[in-house]
C-alpha cells in the first residue's frame, strides 16, 4: 500500500511512504494532512498525477492495436448500427442530443481491483523526547473502487459453430480521481471476453464478467452490450443489447439477457486455388560427388 499525505489547503503532496497490506510505520513531519492509502502493483489499473489530492487519478489504457485490428469489422458494423439508431431517434423526435454514440468511446482494458482508504485532517503533533506517547495509531478502512459485473446470455443455439467472442460494455467511467473519489469526464467502453458454458439441463449459455470503475453518471444515452461472436468460418455475428435498466439498483451486479442468441451453421463456399496431385514422374539425375 502507498501512503500519500497532502496539504488540506493546497492539495499538494507533502509526504509519501509505503506499508504492507495490514499497515506499518511512517515518519512524516508534524502537521495536518489529508491522507490517501491505496494498493499498488496492479497490472491494468494505473495511477497518475499523484502530486495533487484533487488530480490523483486511477485509469486503464486503451486495448492494444492488435486487439483493435482483430475487431476492425466488428467496430465498423457497431459504429454503423449506432449511427442508424441515433438517426431513427432524431427522425422520430425522440432525441435532442448530438449524434454521439457508444462508437465514439475509447475501448479500454478492464481495471484491476484497487483498494483505497481516506483519512481527512490527520494531525501529526510534535513529539518530544520526554513524552510518554511515542506513536500515533491511525485506522484506515480501505475499499475497492472497482465493480465486478457478471453477464449471461441465457440461451445459445448453435454453440457448436462458435469459435470465439468479444464483448464491449459502453457508458463506463474512464477513470476516477481517487482523492475526492469522483469520476472524470472520460466515458469509455470496456472490453472483455465471454465463453460458452453448459448448464445442468444440457442447454448452453454465454457467460462472462467484467471489471469497471462503474457506470458514468453523465452518460444519459444509456448503456449497451455489444457482442461479436465469430463462427468456425471466421464470420462475424454481431448482437446489440440495451442493458441500461439493468444498471439501476442492481446490487447483485448481474446482467441477464433472456433473448435467444442463434448462430447458424456457416456456409463455406468454394473458390480460390484447388491444388491437385498428379501421377509421379520418374526422374533420374546424376549427382557429382
Amino acid at each position: 500500500m502507498r501512503v500519500d499525505l497532502y496539504d488540506p489547503q493546497t492539495g499538494g503532496l507533502m509526504y509519501t511512504d509505503y506499508v504492507g497490506p495490514y499497515g506499518g510505520y511512517i515518519h512524516p513531519a508534524p502537521g495536518i494532512y489529508d491522507m490517501i492509502v491505496y494498493s499498488i502493483g496492479a497490472e491494468s489499473t494505473i495511477v497518475r498525477n499523484e502530486h495533487n489530492f484533487h488530480e490523483i487519478e486511477a485509469y486503464t489504457n486503451e486495448v492494444s492495436a492488435f486487439i483493435k485490428s482483430q475487431m476492425a469489422q466488428f467496430l465498423a458494423k457497431r459504429a454503423a448500427a449506432a449511427m442508424e439508431r441515433v438517426s431513427k431517434e432524431f427522425s422520430s423526435g425522440g432525441s435532442t442530443k448530438g449524434p454521439s454514440t457508444e462508437a465514439d468511446e475509447p475501448i479500454v482494458n478492464q481495471p484491476d481491483h484497487m483498494f483505497v482508504g481516506w483519512y481527512h485532517n490527520l494531525e501529526i503533533p510534535v513529539i518530544h523526547e520526554d513524552d510518554d506517547v511515542k506513536e500515533i495509531y491511525i485506522e484506515v478502512d480501505a475499499h475497492t473502487i472497482v465493480e465486478t459485473w457478471q453477464v449471461e446470455v441465457q440461451t445459445v443455439e448453435g454453440s457448436q459453430w462458435i469459435s470465439s467472442s468479444a464483448s464491449l460494455i459502453s457508458g463506463q467511467r474512464g477513470s476516477v480521481h481517487i482523492g475526492p473519489n469522483l469520476a472524470s469526464e472520460k466515458v469509455v467502453s470496456v472490453f472483455f471476453n465471454m465463453n460458452i458454458e453448459e448448464n445442468e439441463d444440457g442447454s448452453k449459455s454465454l457467460k462472462g464478467k467484467f471489471n469497471t470503475f462503474g457506470r458514468h453518471p453523465d452518460k444519459n444515452s444509456g448503456v449497451s452490450l455489444d457482442l461479436n461472436v465469430k463462427d468456425v468460418a471466421d464470420g462475424d455475428n454481431i448482437f446489440h443489447y440495451d442493458v441500461t435498466d439493468q444498471f439501476v439498483d442492481n446490487e447483485a451486479r448481474y446482467i441477464l439477457i433472456k433473448e435467444k442468441l442463434v448462430i447458424e451453421e456457416p456456409k463455406v463456399e468454394g473458390g480460390g486455388f484447388r491444388p491437385v496431385v498428379g501421377e509421379w514422374d520418374e526422374v533420374n539425375t546424376d549427382i557429382i560427388l
